[in-house]
């Protein structure tokens, strides 16, 4: 008979020993999956700000030509119109008569 719990107690040994690398390869697996995930959300929120910023910087260069084209138009116009503005007589306001 102690032969038989001999076996069986190395049966048991092993199983437990086959259970403990079970577990401890899931664990490297959760962790190895959680280590993966993070690094997937950090490249994802990296590409999304390099992408924000290539909008952004879109955006800054758009309002820059279209208010350098705004600049332009009104040099443009205050040259062309400021001979007619200086040949305009200015209006002298008559200071107001009192009337008795």
């Amino acid at each position: 008979m102690q032969p038989r719990l001999l076996l069986i107690a190395a049966l048991l040994a092993l199983l437990a020993s086959a259970r403990a690398q079970d577990a401890e390869d899931a664990s490297l697996m959760g962790f190895m999956h959680g280590y993966v995930q993070h690094a997937s959300k950090t490249a994802q929120d990296a590409l999304t700000s390099v992408k924000e910023l290539q909008v952004a910087q879109q955006a800054r260069d758009w309002m820059t030509d279209g208010l350098n084209s705004l600049q332009d138009y009104w040099s443009t116009f205050a040259v062309k119109f400021s001979g007619l503005w200086g040949s305009v007589p200015e209006a002298t306001l008559a200071p107001p008569t009192e009337a008795d």
